[in-house]
């Protein structure tokens, strides 16, 4: 603040946000987001807002408002569309797949994680793709196509371990958890 550097100014302000809401401490998370969001307006950094205003739609879903998260997102998406920012755009429609399946509209859902998912691969976030994967898979097994779910979750299990992603095994006692539940359903239908 002191040498008039508005921009660093935002960008240090979202950075103390994210802390803050890796620490759970949402509130405070928000408030320097949203001191952050009207810098980044005022200095025309428009990559900078769409970052701003996802961190503030991310926070808004962690506290389960997700109308408001919503919100957020949606004037985030085009932003991110318009700075061509394709990693951010593919986060942005994951996260309002989240925000949908949230609200238990899963179709919904499904539209926005299939339009993150090839975005992911164009830009080779493997990380990115598998937890699209994994979502889109959730939705899968809850509407009881099981043999979709379990195909997409070794997908999941195959990128994450190309990775070294921390949730590896739990991903794969969920793939575990699915062959079971499809081996039950198609002995059940014989």
């Amino acid at each position: 603040r002191e040498v008039g550097d508005r921009a660093g100014e935002a960008t240090t302000l979202n950075n103390i946000g994210m802390v803050y809401s890796d620490l759970g401490q949402n509130e405070t998370a928000l408030e320097y987001y949203e001191q952050a969001l009207p810098i980044c307006r005022e200095v025309g950094d428009r990559a900078g807002e769409a970052t701003t205003l996802n961190n503030i739609g991310m926070v808004y879903s962690d506290l389960g408002q997700n109308e408001t998260a919503l919100e957020y997102y949606e004037q985030a998406l085009p932003i991110l569309r318009e700075v061509g920012d394709r990693a951010g755009e593919a986060t942005t429609l994951n996260n309002i797949g989240g925000v949908y399946s949230a609200l238990g509209q899963n179709d919904k859902a499904l539209e926005y994680y299939e339009q993150a998912l090839p975005i992911f691969r164009e830009v080779g976030d493997r990380a990115g793709e598998a937890v699209t994967l994994n979502n889109i898979a959730v939705i899968l097994f809850e509407q009881t196509k099981l043999a979709d779910a379990v195909s997409l979750m070794e997908q999941v299990v195959a990128i994450e371990e190309e990775i070294s992603s921390p949730r590896l095994e739990e991903h794969r006692r969920g793939l575990d958890m699915l062959r079971q539940r499809l081996q039950e359903q198609e002995g059940g239908s014989q």
